[in-house]
């Protein structure tokens, strides 16, 4: 519903204008309003950052799993047709 293409560069910067903004309202004004809402965009970046953190994290473990994956599995077939070549040569 609310996908719109966003340039990377400001999907990167998006948590950190959140702390920013918000640790200028927080400054800024003197009322509990702006300092609840201060509060709230600073909590927004953290949350953001730290969600963009995790999933990029996972996301790398599962990419270097994969590729051991591959690699092992490209071994076991290099070794079969080792295996089998030898054979064939004892024949």
């Amino acid at each position: 519903m609310f996908e719109i293409h966003k340039p990377e560069w400001l999907y990167e910067a998006l948590p950190y204008v959140y702390g920013v903004a918000g640790i200028v309202t927080i400054t800024n004004q003197g009322n509990w309003l702006s300092m609840a809402s201060g509060g709230l965009l600073v909590s927004a970046g953290v949350f953001t950052w730290w969600l963009r953190r995790s999933y990029r994290l996972e996301h790398k473990r599962d990419e270097v799993e994969h590729r051991l994956a591959q690699r092992k599995a490209a071994d076991y077939a290099e070794s079969v047709r080792r295996e089998s070549e030898r054979l064939r040569n004892e024949v």
